[in-house]
């Protein structure tokens, strides 16, 4: 009865705020938590013959010499995570939910300093990134303002979303702050920081032109596009998408955030982002007919599809 009688607050309120878009998609989202159980973890599957099981959670999987995958096949979300080594210094690209504890793995694979830097803030990226005694974060005023006499950033609770599933807002002790456009020196390796807000204001990607790799958090994923969470934006997801497409080439690998099924980790390609930005426009010029009543669903040409807020929670500029 009580869960009930919170759910239907829960509603009551989220009608009253109306077009009061981040409170409202907030509320949502607290509906959402209150009305879903958390699934238990997935029983292992086979992942292929690129893919070793570290232990009975973390899998890994070597891209290249110095960059590895670090799934969590496991867990609903099934979040992948990357630690991309230099001669010097290695950066983690997010670091799960913290379901398990991630650093015995990294420290399998490298024993240099890391530094863990978030995709974005929401929790199943964030999860273990107090484990390391480096982190890092974009630098962005409304990031860098609340931490400036501290040095000591706490995400809001819609930064974070961590009630979902039980999980406390971390304070992060933030040690270097990227400037938009600037470049990682990993030692022998360079990793250029990019803006690409959409899925969340903070969000960014990580660019390694001389290996041809882009690492873009959950900015594409294989399953849904999430553009109705708080912060998120259509508009810079397009104008993401677009400048994304400017930086990457025919060839370019797309690594991302979450996968749908085995094996191995989830891998994107130029075309996947063409995809999102061609959706966008549709939905931008009002051809597309959605389906769903919150979140919206476009489907996009492939088979994935881009999950949105009501038409007047929508954001072009």
């Amino acid at each position: 009865m009580l869960r009930r009688v919170l759910i239907l607050s829960l509603l009551i309120a989220a009608v009253a705020l109306g077009a009061s878009r981040d409170p409202r998609r907030l509320l949502f989202v607290h509906i959402f938590a209150a009305t879903t159980d958390v699934p238990p973890l997935d029983p292992p599957v086979d992942e292929g013959s690129d893919v070793r099981w570290f232990d009975d959670y973390f899998t890994v999987q070597q891209i290249d010499a110095d960059t590895f995958a670090i799934g969590e096949p496991r867990y609903h979300d099934r979040n992948y995570n990357y630690l991309i080594v230099g001669d010097e210094r290695a950066v983690l690209f997010d670091s799960g939910p913290g379901v398990r504890d991630i650093v015995p793995v990294v420290r399998d694979l490298t024993m240099l300093p890391v530094t863990a830097l978030p995709s974005h803030l929401h929790y199943d990226h964030i999860g273990n990134h107090t484990s390391f005694g480096e982190i890092a974060l974009v630098d962005l005023p409304f990031l860098r303002e609340r931490s400036a006499d501290s040095g000591v950033l706490r995400p809001t609770s819609a930064e974070h979303l961590g009630f979902v599933e039980g999980f406390r807002r971390p304070y992060l002790h933030v040690g270097e702050w990227l400037a938009v456009g600037s470049e990682m020196d990993l030692g022998g390796r360079r990793l250029q920081v990019l803006h690409t807000p959409g899925h969340t204001r903070e969000s960014i990607s990580l660019y390694d032109r001389d290996r041809d790799q882009i690492f873009v958090g959950d900015f594409i994923t294989e399953g849904p596009t999430y553009a109705f969470v708080p912060t998120a934006s259509l508009g810079d997801y397009l104008r993401s998408a677009v400048s994304v497409l400017e930086k990457i080439g025919d060839e370019t690998r797309v690594m991302t955030a979450h996968r749908l099924d085995p094996p191995g980790m989830p891998e994107l390609a130029r075309d996947d982002v063409v995809e999102l930005r061609d959706t966008l426009l549709a939905m931008k010029r009002g051809e597309l007919e959605p389906t769903g009543s919150f979140p919206r669903m476009y489907s996009l040409a492939g088979g994935r599809q881009v999950a949105a807020d009501l038409p007047w929670g929508h954001s072009w500029e």
